[in-house]
């Protein structure tokens, strides 16, 4: 994926005026049609779709793929088309400037067919004003429209730096579970605000978005703080010189990790967040991996005649941290625990002889400090 700053640039500055930036968030083309995704679409997710386009009803029940709701009083139908995301092979991320001070433009980038985008943000809001916003804008510079699937987990604003970032991630790894998402139209020569998020003053906000374009000329995009769904968006850069914190592209949005643990053995180590990436568009490498997905595949052996237990251990090592996993089907949560101590999250039982495979995901946490290590033993 290559940067397009400086074409988006004079898009958004020269042609403001030509193309009018849509700020409400409805969606053109598909007033009586909702066209989503899920395993099956959840209630509050179809609930939430709804209400933005400001209908008055929503389905009662979850919607299997491949089936569709009609409310019968105002022709209005949501669709599951029982379409699944392809995994992110980019991960995007807006950390710089932790502490958005002015309006501005935060990151801008592109998007290209069936190539998906990982986009995570961790922003601390000091503007002032009732409703300073974070708004993320697609633009078509197309001839034909285009269409895009979208997938959103967001953390709720919060005074604790640590509780956004993890709840971001919950709501994050739910909706990869669930494969939630909803496609988006986007017209010839259009600009649409297509998610927004409030940033109240002296709060943390991070949220996660996934992006697949399926239909159309390469789209551009830009992640902007504004004071407001009302007021005229600036595009100046809000890069700040020496800020420590990570922006950019980065090429490894999932990792994937295979490893055996036989009982008797020593502990075995599994490290989350050491890696770092380097950018190839942006500003600074990515330190703790945040935003990436770790799918880890765990072997346990048992080869004794008696039945045995494996731990799994939560190692903090670079200081306090939350985590959130999803081992196999089931949510863990686990709440911030400081350096170098081992809290153990999970035990798994062995019959003798037995062999079992665990799958693991999780995401390094906003605010938290990685890399650290889920210990086997």
């Amino acid at each position: 994926m290559r940067s397009s700053n400086n074409k988006f640039a004079n898009v958004g500055l020269s042609m403001l005026s030509v193309f009018i930036l849509t700020l409400s968030l409805s969606l053109r083309g598909l007033a009586e049609d909702i066209y989503v995704t899920g395993a099956p679409a959840g209630v509050e997710f179809m609930r939430a779709l709804c209400l933005k386009r400001g209908w008055k009803h929503s389905p009662a029940r979850a919607l299997p793929s491949g089936v569709q709701w009609n409310d019968r009083k105002n022709k209005n139908r949501v669709l599951n088309l029982g379409w699944e995301a392809p995994q992110a092979s980019l991960l995007a991320l807006s950390d710089h400037p932790e502490k958005i001070e002015r309006i501005g433009s935060l990151i801008s980038g592109g998007l290209s067919v069936n190539r998906a985008l990982t986009f995570q943000y961790y922003h601390l809001g000091l503007l002032d004003g009732a409703s300073p916003n974070l708004t993320f804008y697609v633009y078509n510079p197309g001839t034909t429209h285009a269409e895009l699937h979208l997938q959103s987990g967001i953390g709720s604003p919060s005074l604790d730096y640590f509780s956004s970032g993890h709840t971001n991630n919950v709501n994050w790894l739910k909706t990869l579970q669930n494969k939630e998402g909803e496609f988006i139209e986007v017209p010839a020569g259009e600009t649409l605000g297509i998610f927004t998020q409030g940033l109240p003053k002296d709060h943390v906000v991070s949220g996660t978005l996934g992006l697949t374009q399926t239909k159309g000329t390469p789209l551009q995009f830009r992640f902007v703080a504004r004071r407001g769904l009302t007021s005229t968006p600036s595009f100046n850069n809000l890069l700040k010189d020496g800020d420590v914190h990570s922006r950019g592209f980065y090429p490894l949005a999932t990792q994937h990790i295979e490893r055996s643990f036989q009982v008797g053995s020593p502990p075995l180590n599994i490290g989350i967040g050491a890696l770092r990436q380097q950018t190839f568009s942006g500003v600074k490498e990515l330190r703790g991996d945040y935003g990436v997905r770790y799918e880890i595949e765990l072997r346990l052996i048992n080869p004794s005649s008696k039945v045995a237990q494996a731990k799994l251990v939560f190692n903090p090592r670079g200081g306090a941290a939350t985590a959130t996993f999803l081992l196999n089907d089931a949510l863990i949560e686990l709440e911030r625990t400081e350096a170098f101590v081992e809290k153990e999250f999970h035990t798994e039982t062995l019959e003798p002889g037995q062999t079992k495979t665990l799958t693991l995901q999780t995401i390094p946490e906003g605010a938290s400090s990685y890399p650290v290590r889920v210990i086997v033993k």
